[in-house]
């Protein structure tokens, strides 16, 4: 992550160096900013800016990535509040449907059909610390445990985000990762 947000920074300090207008013209409306989300690598490389914008109505403007061990991630959010935050984990798995479903769903998850070999979804309420949220996991048919997650501001509302969140997650898995 630091390495991409060093890349960002010194992209955005060259664009800045280029010479403003001539003495009298006016200057040009800035433009908005480069949102890079696939360039931060890791997980990340699954989402765009656009995909996160058409499918959950969220405008996420900073993304990093990271890896440890052999799960890649992402996480997605504004520069100016810390939510809401998408975060996508990625790991190879050799569990198979019967594991996946003893071992990974959370309490009061509900089943999500439709999208990869076997998959779950989690709303839950804001609670002391943290905003609503939902989780969408599942078993894809290429050996990897996949967890999408967005976590909402205090009065978002998770139920009316499900639906969304699941359509994104078929568009991931569908991208065939």
């Amino acid at each position: 992550m630091r390495t991409t947000v060093l890349t960002l920074v010194i992209g955005a300090s060259l664009l800045a160096g280029c010479s403003g207008p001539a003495e009298g013209e006016p200057e040009a409306a800035p433009s908005a900013p480069v949102r890079a989300t696939a360039a931060a690598g890791g997980a990340c490389r699954l989402l765009d800016h656009e995909l996160i914008t058409r499918s959950l109505g969220l405008d996420l403007s900073v993304a990093g990535s990271a890896k440890k061990g052999k799960t890649n991630t992402c996480v997605a959010r504004r520069t100016d509040t810390p939510l809401p935050e998408l975060s996508l984990s990625v790991t190879p798995t050799t569990a198979d449907v019967a594991v996946f479903k003893d071992t990974i769903p959370p309490d009061g998850a509900s089943t999500v059909t439709e999208l990869g070999r076997v998959a779950y979804q989690s709303v839950r309420p804001a609670a002391s610390g943290r905003g609503p949220s939902v989780e969408i996991g599942w078993l894809a048919g290429n050996a990897r445990l996949i967890l999408l997650k967005v976590t909402l501001p205090a009065g978002g509302d998770s139920a009316a985000l499900a639906p969304k969140l699941v359509d994104l997650a078929r568009e991931i898995d569908r991208a065939g990762i």
